[in-house]
């Protein structure tokens, strides 16, 4: 048509002439927007709307296809500096140009936020390194989601050059090299439990709301949510044995969260261990109504296999008569209800409070029960061996001098050696003074260690094991037959989500239902593997 032609022929020699040089890349993108606006402006009120479309086309050949490459040329100075004013023009620039992929702005802003984040990650330290990593990552987080919402339009391709970053940043090679010795599933795990403990936080429904922000931002990111779980777990327990929930709102919405987004399986436990919780309660107001007991007393009884403790290693030894009284009284009262059931006390995850009067200054003194077991013997003695402490516990002498031990560095307990022993004597300390009323000796107070972590991923590997045994047996199921390569797939499907499945594990918990006689390969194929009934 011989009125396009000449308009694109008109486009191209005006275009060719601005010195786009001298203009520099910021101007010119500025000058043909408002150019093009114009244009549009102009030849919707003289053409139909067929030829407005074909004009524009154009229009955009020459002044922006034409000249994108020399456009780009800031690009990368511009996203490094962050220049959104410009970088927002730069992207409806190139949102003129045809099937125009974005993929130099893209790779540009993925640099941007990955130098970011990994910088705002590295070398964190300190006892609250989980709070700084998972708000510097909220920080972050916010900072570029908001730039993509403002400045790209709201491009979902931009989000997911942001999700890639973050999935990065949360692996842990990724975190090994920003020198942090724990998962970002950990992190996120110790950082909902310092919100939940936090006591300074009257609102339970603001707390939720920011925990419940912070949670749904971060969550998505993590590789490994069975890890999360795990810890998770640990230190709901903690909260819920040592009577440190702020509230339990905030606890049972959070657990629903955990459903809403992994499904009600993940969560399982967490429910169980909500219900234990208020069952407990129930029986303690239950026990202390129709006992005579003498102390203020909280029973939690837990349902085994559910919590995330184990009873091999309980405090064997021989409590205090106020507290041994009050365990007959409860087992008796209990197994009247539950003649089924077998009671296992763990003194080692059981605080207690004790009230010390120091001449005229009265302390509140939280501890397990073992170490209130060893002051209670100073009410009517100055001082006691080492020897007659055990006599009293009956207990293996390790045990006893790690725990007395504690008690000396919290300056309730002189010891007439340097370091606690069989030789060792002891002496209340009469002239313990402290600025705190409220002290708490720290073996109370116990969180998840470092030490402690091992264990929870050699559990964590152990249920993945099962997990992935589970999943094979309900594929071949319902398949009967399924060729090595298809059934690999299959169950890194149904991982995808709870932790990253290789062949080589799923290979070797195929191995292992064939020897156990679940499956069987197929005699002609042995590439095929076959559901045995």
């Amino acid at each position: 048509m011989p009125f396009l032609e000449g308009m694109s022929e008109c486009y191209r020699k005006e275009s060719s002439e601005i010195k786009v040089e001298e203009l520099g890349a910021v101007k010119y993108v500025e000058k043909a927007l408002a150019m093009i606006q114009a244009n549009i402006d102009l030849t919707s009120r003289i053409l139909n709307e067929g030829l407005v479309e074909e004009v524009k086309s154009a229009f955009v050949q020459h002044y922006f296809t034409d000249k994108k490459d020399w456009v780009l040329s800031e690009c990368d100075q511009m996203v490094a500096e962050e220049r959104n004013n410009e970088l927002e023009s730069l992207y409806k620039f190139l949102k003129y140009i045809p099937n125009y992929d974005f993929e130099e702005l893209k790779s540009n802003f993925k640099n941007l936020v990955e130098k970011n984040l990994i910088a705002s990650i590295t070398n964190l330290k300190g006892q609250d390194v989980h709070m700084k990593f998972i708000n510097n990552l909220l920080e972050c987080h916010i900072k570029y989601r908001n730039m993509i919402r403002e400045i790209f339009d709201d491009d979902n391709s931009f989000v997911t050059v942001l999700d890639k970053v973050f999935v990065r940043a949360m692996k842990k090679n990724t975190m090994k090299e920003a020198n942090i010795p724990l998962t970002s599933a950990e992190m996120l795990a110790r950082y909902c439990d310092s919100i939940l403990r936090e006591k300074d936080m009257p609102d339970n429904i603001k707390v939720f709301q920011e925990l419940s922000y912070s949670f749904k931002t971060v969550f998505p990111y993590i590789y490994e949510s069975d890890v999360f779980e795990k810890f998770y777990a640990q230190l709901m327990s903690g909260r819920l044995i040592q009577n440190s929930v702020r509230s339990m709102e905030p606890e049972e919405e959070m657990v629903k969260l955990l459903q809403q987004e992994c499904g009600s399986e993940y969560a399982k436990k967490l429910t169980t261990m909500l219900t234990d919780n208020k069952l407990s309660s129930d029986l303690t107001n239950e026990f202390t109504q129709t006992n005579v007991i003498g102390i203020k007393f909280t029973i939690k009884v837990s349902t085994n296999a559910v919590w995330p403790m184990s009873d091999k290693n309980v405090l064997k030894f021989t409590p205090p008569n106020v507290i041994e009284n009050v365990m007959h009284q409860f087992e008796k009262f209990y197994l009247r209800k539950h003649n089924d059931h077998k009671l296992t006390w763990m003194h080692h995850f059981s605080p207690c409070e004790l009230w010390i009067n120091i001449y005229e200054k009265r302390y509140i003194a939280t501890m397990n029960t073992f170490l209130l077991a060893i002051l209670l013997l100073f009410q009517d003695r100055d001082q006691i061996s080492f020897n007659e402490v055990n006599t009293f516990l009956n207990t293996d002498e390790n045990t006893l001098a790690r725990h007395v031990a504690i008690l000396v560095d919290s300056k309730f307990l002189k010891s007439d050696t340097k370091e606690v022993s069989a030789a060792s004597t002891f002496k209340f300390n009469a002239g313990y003074k402290n600025k705190k009323t409220i002290v708490i000796i720290p073996a109370a107070s116990k969180r998840v260690t470092l030490k402690e972590n091992s264990k929870i991923i050699k559990t964590v590997e152990a249920d993945r094991k099962g997990f992935l045994q589970t999943v094979i047996v309900r594929v071949m199921k319902k398949q009967k037959e399924m060729c090595h390569n298809d059934l690999i797939a299959e169950v890194i499907s149904k991982t995808e989500g709870r932790f990253s499945a290789s062949a080589s594990m799923i290979k070797k918990e195929i191995e292992s239902l064939i020897e156990r006689e679940y499956l069987s390969r197929k005699p002609d194929n042995k590439n095929v593997y076959l559901y045995i009934a």
